[in-house]
Parts: C-alpha cells; structure tokens; sequence
C-alpha cells in the first residue's frame, strides 16, 4: 500500500511540474520552411516516381526500382484484419524484392493508386494515396500507401515506404 501511495505521489509531482506543449510556434518563422501541398510543377515531379513505383510493381522490373530506390530501405506493412485491429510488419524491402520479382513466378500484379496527397518543403515529401491491388486479375486487397520521399540533388528518390493492406474494401 506505501509503494502505491509513494507511486502516485511520484506521478501527481511530475504532473503537476509538467510543462505543457504549445499550440502555436513562440517564435516568428517563416512558414515556408515548413512545406505545405505541393506546387504544381512538383507534384508532377513526385507522383512521377510513385507512377514510376507502381509501373516497377506491376511489371515486375528490378530496373526500375534501382533508379527510384533508395538502397536499403525498410517498408512497414500493417494488415488490417476482420476486427479492424492491425499487425505491423517491417520488412527489408532489398530481400522482398528479390523474392517477389522473381521471374520463375508467374504472378501477375496490378497496383492502382489516386487523389494523392502530395506535401512537401522542396527536400522532402510525403504521398498519401488510396490503392487497390490485383494479383492474376483478380482482387486482393486495398489501403493507403505511404511514401517518404527526398530530393538528391535534383531528383526525387523514395526513402521509405508503407502501406496498409486490408481484405475488406467493399461499401456494400
């Protein structure tokens, strides 16, 4: 019972000397430091490379995510299951890719994406875009894919990627 009592004290004094976060900046920055939705001319720049990252998906070219990939990247997969819980994977996307663009497998792709969200600072950028995915022509799953992006030197590269893949898609 004193080592509860102590605890909550504990907790209650660090509470109490907590500060709290601001809502607003305490100083003058220039907002565009920050970023925001990306200009036009660089929006098409970016969603090149996720339109290039979805033609490597679909046709299965190593070529291609050489170019756009940075090595060594990691992506992170949360599958969503019946219950609307979720289970996170991260996964070497170097060794996912050797396996999956395996040419003995005879596996057809097809992944779709729209209405990206494009933000970006001019070095950076993110892209939040809905998906669908088809494996041999037939349905697999749908989510959200989720690129971070920099810009080397004056071209765009993928970083990271995640995405969620959920079974249950359909508004019906």
């Amino acid at each position: 019972m004193k080592k509860i009592l102590f605890l909550s004290a504990l907790l209650l004094s660090n509470l109490a000397c907590a500060q709290s976060i601001p809502l607003n900046s305490p100083e003058e920055y220039n907002p565009e430091v920050f970023g925001g939705i990306a200009p036009a001319s660089e929006r098409k720049e970016i969603l090149n490379v996720i339109d290039r990252f979805m033609m490597a998906v679909n046709t299965k070219d190593a070529h291609i995510f050489n170019e756009i990939l940075f090595d060594g990247i990691q992506k992170i997969v949360t599958n969503i299951q019946e219950d609307d819980t979720s289970i996170h994977t991260v996964i070497d996307n170097d060794a996912s890719l050797a396996r999956r663009l395996n040419p003995i497998q005879g596996e057809i792709y097809q992944e779709r994406y729209w209405d990206a969200q494009v933000t970006t600072n001019g070095h950076i950028a993110s892209v939040w875009a809905p998906y669908d995915f088809y494996l041999n022509g037939s349905f697999s799953h749908c989510g959200i894919d989720l690129f971070y992006l920099v810009k080397e030197q004056s071209t765009w590269k993928i970083a990271h990627f995640g995405y969620t893949r959920n079974k249950n898609c359909s508004s019906k």
